[in-house]
Formats: C-alpha cells, sequence, structure tokens
C-alpha cells in the first residue's frame, strides 16, 4: 500500500480540546504506518506536546488566515514532501491550506470542524467551504445538519465524532486531592464545569443558575477549571452575585483529573456547542451531567439516562435540574454508571479508524 502523507496544520497557541484531538489523532494514524507532519506555532501547546512525543513538527508563524508568507512555506513542505492530504483542524489553518494546495491536483484538503455556528458569510461558503474543500469532517450530526443547511453539499461533510482519550486519567496515584487542597469538605456537593472562560460557554448563565442553587442549599460548591478572556468578568460576576465562597475559579490545571475526581456532578452551560470532550472525560469518571442541549451535547447526554437537559440560556432550569441531583445521591450514582458505560462508543480508536477511511477514499478516488 501507497504510504500516505499528511500534514496536519493547528493555529492556536494555547491547549484546549481541539488541540487534543489533533495531537492524539496524530498519533494514532502514526500507529497505522501514515506519514504525518504537524505544522503549528513555535512556542505553541501543542508543539511542545508533540516533541515529547517525537512527533515530526514544522513550525510556521501562523499569524492568521491570511497569512502569505505561512501559505507559501506551506506549499513548500507540500511539494517537498509529496503531500497526498492538508487536514486543517483551526478555520485560520483551513484557509491557508486552502490557498497552499491551489493548483496541486493530488493534493486533497480536510477540514475538521468543531462549532455548530451558521456560514453566514457569502465568501465563506462559496470559497472557504467550497469545491475546494475535499471533505469537512463535523464532529457532530448537529454540526453537519448545520453546514448542510448553509449549502455545503451533504457529500462533502461526513460525522466523525471527537474520540475519549483515556490514557491521560489511567495512573491517579499522584493526582491532588483538589477538595482537601480547597479545603471543600466531604460533605458538600461539588458541581464542577470544564470549559475555556468564552462567550459561547455561557458561564454568565451558569453562575445565575449557582445563585439560586446556594441560596437553597449552603452545602454545594461550584468549580469552574478553565482560563480565557472573560476570566475578570466572571469574578466581577461572582462578586455582584455573592458568590464568592460557593463559586471557585480554579484556572488552568494540567492535572484535569483531579477536578472531576473532586465532583459530584458535571454542568455544561453553553450556548454553542460542537461535540465537548469535557463531557466525555466527565462520564468516565462517572459524573451526571447537567447540560444545555447546544449543538451535539444531546448526542452524548441522553436526558434521563445519564444527565439532564436543559434549552440554551434558562438559568432557572439549569438551577432547578442542578438541584434536583444535589438532593438524589442515588439518581447521581445511576446516571454515572450509565454514562460510564457510553464511553466506549466514543473512544478514540474510532476516531481515527474513520478519519483514517476519509484519507484512503480521497487519495484512491483522486
Amino acid at each position: 500500500m501507497k504510504e500516505y502523507r499528511v500534514a496536519h496544520i493547528d493555529t492556536q497557541t494555547t491547549w484546549r480540546g481541539g488541540e487534543r484531538q489533533a495531537l492524539e489523532l496524530i498519533k494514532g494514524l502514526n500507529a497505522k504506518g501514515i506519514r504525518n507532519i504537524l505544522v503549528c506555532k513555535s512556542g505553541s501547546d501543542i508543539s511542545r506536546r508533540a516533541g515529547r512525543e517525537n512527533i515530526d513538527i514544522r513550525h510556521l508563524p501562523l499569524r492568521g488566515e491570511w497569512d502569505v508568507i505561512s501559505m507559501y512555506r506551506l506549499r513548500s513542505i507540500l511539494l517537498s514532501e509529496s503531500i497526498d492530504i492538508i487536514h486543517a483542524h483551526t478555520s485560520h489553518g483551513h484557509m491557508i491550506g486552502l490557498m497552499a494546495k491551489t493548483g496541486l491536483p493530488s493534493c486533497h484538503l480536510v477540514v475538521s470542524r468543531r462549532v455548530d455556528f451558521h456560514v453566514y458569510n457569502l465568501f465563506s461558503r462559496t470559497f472557504k467551504y467550497g469545491a475546494g474543500v475535499d471533505k469537512i469532517l463535523a464532529v457532530s450530526d448537529a454540526i453537519k445538519r448545520v453546514l448542510v443547511e448553509d449549502g455545503i453539499p451533504e457529500s462533502r461533510v461526513v460525522t466523525v465524532r471527537s474520540g475519549f482519550v483515556p490514557h491521560e486519567f489511567i495512573s491517579r496515584g499522584q493526582s491532588v486531592n483538589l477538595r482537601e487542597k480547597l479545603g471543600i469538605s466531604s460533605e458538600t456537593t461539588v458541581i464542577a464545569t470544564v470549559a475555556a472562560l468564552a462567550p459561547h460557554k455561557a458561564l454568565h448563565v451558569l453562575l445565575k443558575a449557582a445563585s439560586i442553587v446556594c441560596k437553597t442549599r449552603k452545602d454545594v460548591v461550584f468549580l469552574i477549571a478553565g482560563d480565557g478572556e472573560l476570566r475578570s468578568v466572571l469574578e466581577k460576576n461572582i462578586n455582584s452575585l455573592l458568590l464568592g465562597e460557593s463559586v471557585i475559579l480554579v484556572g488552568f490545571i494540567n492535572d484535569i483529573g483531579s477536578v472531576y475526581e473532586s465532583a459530584d456532578i458535571f454542568c455544561l452551560s453553553s450556548r454553542e456547542e460542537g461535540l465537548c470532550t469535557s463531557i466525555l472525560d466527565a462520564m468516565y469518571f462517572r459524573l451526571p451531567i447537567v447540560s444545555t442541549n447546544a449543538g451535539g451535547i444531546p448526542e452524548l447526554v441522553k436526558n434521563r439516562v445519564n444527565g439532564l437537559i436543559v434549552p440554551v440560556d434558562n438559568h432557572q432550569l439549569l438551577a432547578e435540574r442542578l438541584l434536583e441531583l444535589v438532593d438524589d445521591p442515588l439518581l447521581r450514582k445511576e446516571m454515572g454508571e450509565r454514562g460510564r458505560n457510553l464511553v466506549e462508543q466514543n473512544n478514540m480508536e474510532q476516531t481515527v479508524d474513520k478519519t483514517f477511511l476519509v484519507y484512503k477514499s480521497l487519495i484512491e478516488n483522486s
């Protein structure tokens, strides 16, 4: 069989779910004998982590989607390495890859799409997501439906769900006891959120719900793990809602398993969400989920099975569902066990295999 050669582009500097998925995909494809190159920014989190995995890395400036210098340097890589597939894992990488492959008919462009908002811009619909893109890998059926509604041919969109990464949590012996570190008693119910502090996560809705919950129950603490542009805004919201003793912003934590281990319930208040691998992580730790119905979340969280679903932006109902689980430890345990059983249906091996089949189809049919 011909050796497949793939250049993966990730333009982010920080470590988020998309970067985690990209790195695990490359590792899985390497195990299949595919030649992979990671194109990323020097000093980025994904570069540091990929370096520890002995992945072939090429650094480019990647200063934006119209970075002509990066485009020409990527094109040089495509030619010198005889690349068959460009796999863009970010929006800016998508555009740079699209420009770089112009005039190279044997090089195919695959784009991962992890967000569920519409492609309203006419330029994006006709060019960025036009015929120059061979396949779009939507991480949920919800994203695929949005793209098809926006006029992108269904034949070019494939659902390839993000996969759960079990090895990150296998060795827990050295994990920090976060409850002990934060002075949270064993009798306190901990509701955890793991999310970037970004607008689409709608954490202000979570804080409004937390205000209701904490007025009803004094033995509840909310932990919000993650960092981002809205941290200072959230700190002000916490103070204005008098939640200083009940909501803890723990920031970015490398040992993210310690957050899940400390929790009794996992909550997500997102307004937009492609799929959310944090939910998969929470299910692995047998946590019941209370979440909105944004994007692909209902594909993971089955209402009254492994969690409770509420409409987007409804803080009152979000609070009611959280209180329902706070008051019912048995229901929490039952939902958590069901969630753990569902994790295996979303493993990383399936993500790797489905992505490989997309590559294979494009190369063999070209």
